[in-house]
């Protein structure tokens, strides 16, 4: 606060009668520096007394500059210390003393000052906070347009349209004021242009009114626009980060052919890979490498040749970049989407590595538990425990099914059948086919919970809903049953019978005729041991 003590010393030994202009400049530097910095409320109060004193000497006729400047110091000076109201008062008198003297370039600067304070003070939940702050901005807005001041124009444009897209039954205004900001911009002025055309661009995404594709492309031709504005490269951050917003555009679009719009989105994606800067959070980075995972598994939903190979190698990339830090959902995500992006190349009959599915559907099984979102984990689980199963059949290694086992379990713990019917029954399936798989027909133990897995998922699989699975549950439930009905209870053979109706109703003659056959075989033994159990000769 030297500078501060200097002009405080000068002040005093000043004369506003006899040195009137050295009076006003020492009065007016020392309320600049005394703004500098935060300040509590004794110094801005004085900055505020340095400032009237300046303007006992500046007019807005003699010395405009001068004059704005001060008011716009008196002005901060009572904001800053909570004196809103006298510094309206401040604002509106001063900016219309340069008004009518015809100096609307110094009053649209002066009031764009106080409409950044305003806007500053606005609380997002206030509609009328947000009203007074756009307020300011407008009466800014007129003289910078008086003063053909096109710089300040577009800064106060965007920045009351930011405002106002806050609200969604405000946005249309909104756009109005991105769209003049986006037509009277210099695109030569790159960090300023690319920042209206994103607004623009933003803005139309968010548009809940009118056509949903009309807006999308409406946002796509900004995004488009700033990324090819000259001189973008020299903002590599800033337009990766549009790339990126670009991309999300694309791969929202409800119109138009969806392969081109996921073809374009995955490029704008790749391209903004390719410019994020070394130095870039790593969150960011994977996030680009999950959405462009997830446009190309989209593709690969359509055939489209190569897209599941990409995919898998988006998802890998993406899990190392979050890899880095603490348990994140995106971290879990990648780690999900790349084990189940394997098991689809898998079953295209790619070249894949199921170690590598299973690996990561653990690791995401486990950051979804540490994140304490169980439902997630459960899904993880049910995945892991299918590639588990697929691998103990390819290399028949026990441990693979114990490991399905356990995932399966788990899955169904952490999605129960009171609240995640469908789930629960998907994996009480699958876990029943590994119970019988490890039980091979001599361990009761796994017999009997592969049992109560099947009955489980067929509460779920009931009526003409039911999924295919749901005769094959029928029907190896059938063949439990039988078999563990080895002095022939009436109760067990009795359900036995009703599992092998219910799958004969799904394999029949003309679609199945070689599991009907067996199926058929096997009831008719049975429904000869219940006759011989009945006395029938």
């Amino acid at each position: 606060m030297a500078a501060a003590g200097e002009l405080r010393a000068a002040v005093a030994g000043l004369s506003v009668e006899s040195q009137p202009v050295e009076f006003g400049l020492a009065n007016y530097d020392l309320a600049g520096v005394l703004l500098e910095g935060e300040a509590p409320n004794e110094i801005l109060n004085e900055a505020a007394q340095a400032a009237a004193r300046a303007l006992l000497v500046f007019t807005p006729q003699e010395l405009p500059d001068l004059f704005a400047g001060a008011s716009e110091r008196l002005g901060q000076a009572q904001w800053r210390a909570g004196r809103h109201d006298a510094a309206q008062r401040t604002y509106g008198q001063t900016a219309g003393a340069l008004g009518a003297v015809g100096q609307h370039g110094l009053q649209a600067r002066l009031l764009a000052g106080y409409a950044r304070a305003a806007g500053q003070a606005v609380k997002p939940d206030d509609p009328f906070s947000v009203r007074r702050a756009v307020g300011v901005f407008d009466e800014a807005i007129k003289a910078a347009r008086k003063a053909e001041a096109t710089g300040l124009l577009v800064s106060l444009l965007s920045a009351s349209g930011r405002l106002l897209a806050g609200s969604p039954a405000s946005v249309d205004e909104a756009l109005a004021r991105f769209d003049e900001a986006s037509e009277v911009v210099d695109d030569a002025e790159v960090g300023v242009a690319m920042a209206v055309h994103a607004n623009r661009a933003a803005g139309y995404g968010l548009r809940e009114a009118g056509d949903r594709d009309a807006n999308l492309q409406e946002a796509i031709s900004s995004y488009n626009r700033a990324v090819h504005l000259p001189g973008v490269s020299e903002h590599p951050l800033e337009a990766a980060q549009l790339y990126r917003a670009l991309g999300a555009a694309w791969g929202q679009r409800p119109g138009g052919d969806r392969t081109q719009n996921l073809r374009q989105a995955d490029g704008a994606l790749a391209a903004a890979l390719e410019l994020l800067p070394d130095d870039a959070r790593q969150s960011e980075r994977a996030a680009m490498w999950s959405e462009r995972g997830l446009a190309q598994a989209d593709l690969s939903q359509r055939g489209i040749p190569g897209a599941t190979s990409a995919a898998v190698e988006a998802f890998r990339e993406g899990l190392k970049a979050a890899s880095g830090g603490e348990a994140t959902a995106l971290a879990a995500q990648l780690a999900n989407n790349l084990g189940s992006a394997i098991m689809s190349a898998a079953g295209q009959g790619l070249e894949a590595s199921l170690a590598e599915a299973a690996e990561a559907l653990d690791r995401a099984a486990e950051l979804w538990t540490s994140l304490g979102q169980p439902e997630d984990a459960g899904a993880s689980q049910l995945n892991a425990g299918l590639v588990y199963m697929t691998l103990h059949s390819a290399e028949s290694n026990a441990a693979h099914l114990d490991r399905a086992i356990e995932r399966l379990q788990a899955s169904t713990e952490a999605r129960p059948l009171a609240t995640h019917p469908a789930p629960y029954a998907v994996a009480q399936f699958n876990l029943g086919m590994a119970l019988a798989f490890r039980a091979q027909g001599r361990n009761e133990t796994d017999l009997a919970a592969s049992v109560e897995a099947f009955r489980g998922a067929l509460q779920v699989w009931t009526g003409s809903d039911a999924p295919p699975q749901a005769a094959v549950a029928h029907a190896n439930l059938g063949s439990m049953l039988f078999g563990m009905a080895k002095q022939n209870e009436p109760e067990l053979l009795q359900e036995a019978a009703y599992h092998y109706e219910q799958a004969l109703a799904v394999y029949t003659p003309a679609t199945n005729p070689q599991q009907h056959q067996v199926i058929s075989n096997n009831l008719a033994l049975l429904r000869r041991r219940q006759a011989a159990g009945n006395g029938a000769v």
